[in-house]
């Protein structure tokens, strides 16, 4: 159902501090929190001994102190305290996770530990590049996380969903080019001597026509980024342009919910704080077009009946390549774990 040796958004890197935090992360219970000396530590969040939740515990130094029967376990998952006996059973342990922080976010790995190399944490650099400023949050939604990178994959919706937006005629009208490379699905639109739409027009100021690019890139297991750009039609005036990247990455709950995280990064008008709580504003609300749509999304799914297959059409071609990505390495993790009687042992990039 999910990839496991993949790193997942647990939080955004300022929600963890001195506190027990739960997140469930691809069907799994988490507990994350913050060293004394300020790392971040996640911990399956299943005490050993009765299996309650440790997030509903305390911090005692850098052990965990279980808030059913006082069970003490430090970082790395042993247990250090059973009150009331000296003995402490091996298998009395939690698991420990690989825990990572960059671009603003705290990240997971959920698979195998000797696999989790950082350099597979998706290239999101926008959000810390110098000379961009970004904005973001973190919605839920209860849908499949796999129905948020088909949306994000496939944008033609815009004309359709976003009309008050980022969305106008001219997305449907251009034709899309997308190409698959190793386990990154690439899809790019450009449109030529097109109206701005909403947005672009009212942050740059001007209703003459642009040329837009949409530029998408696909990172296992559900991370999207989007370039998007815009100049005067014939021109690359940097001066009346716009640039900016939609960095999306989905965390998924259980099979029917998700937490999408989202940051929109610009180069222009870095200062202008009224300009920024206008793109968050803005961009937030488009988001929520698209929750509207994929929760109601969801429950037709869910209701409809089992041998119904979907109809495809011709802009379905990178949501549905990037789909055939996930499905392969999922598949080549659930083979190496049968073989190999435990955890899987394949990295993400296959």
């Amino acid at each position: 159902m999910f990839l496991k040796n993949a790193w997942y958004i647990a939080a955004w890197s300022h929600e963890i501090g001195r506190t027990l935090t739960q997140r469930w992360i691809a069907g799994e219970p988490v507990v994350l929190f913050r060293k004394e000396a300020g790392e971040a530590a996640a911990l399956e969040d299943r005490c050993p001994h009765r299996r309650a939740a440790l997030s509903m515990g305390k911090l005692i130094g850098d052990t965990v102190q279980c808030g059913y029967h006082g069970v003490q376990l430090d970082c790395s998952g042993s247990c250090v305290r059973i009150p009331g006996q000296t003995t402490i059973p091996p298998s009395m342990r939690a698991r420990a996770y690989p825990i990572a922080e960059k671009w603003q976010w705290v990240w997971v790995w959920m698979g195998d530990p000797a696999l989790a190399d950082e350099a597979l944490i998706p290239d999101f650099r926008w959000n810390d590049e110098p000379g961009w400023v970004s904005t973001g949050g973190t919605i839920e939604v209860k849908a499949n996380y796999q129905l948020l990178t088909d949306n994000l994959l496939d944008l033609t919706h815009e004309t359709y969903v976003h009309a008050k937006t980022i969305g106008n005629n001219a997305i449907v009208e251009w034709p899309m080019t997308h190409r698959t490379e190793g386990s990154e699905v690439h899809v790019q639109r450009i449109m030529r001597d097109t109206p701005p739409p909403p947005l672009f027009a009212k942050v740059r100021g001007t209703e003459e026509n642009i040329d837009r690019w949409q530029t998408i890139r696909f990172q296992v297991p559900a991370n999207v980024s989007i370039e998007a750009r815009g100049y005067p039609a014939g021109s690359e005036d940097l001066s009346q342009a716009l640039r900016w990247f939609s960095i999306n990455s989905i965390t998924p709950v259980d099979d029917g919910s998700c937490r999408y995280y989202w940051t929109i990064t610009r180069c222009f008008g870095q200062e202008d704080e009224a300009l920024t709580e206008l793109i968050h504003q803005s961009i937030h609300a488009t988001f929520m077009e698209d929750v509207a749509i994929l929760e109601q999304q969801q429950l037709m799914i869910q209701t409809d009946r089992a041998d119904r297959k979907e109809i495809g059409v011709r802009a379905d071609a990178g949501s549905v390549a990037a789909r055939r990505v996930l499905d392969r390495l999922i598949r080549a993790e659930a083979t190496s774990a049968a073989t190999h009687g435990g955890e899987p042992a394949l990295a993400t990039h296959a």
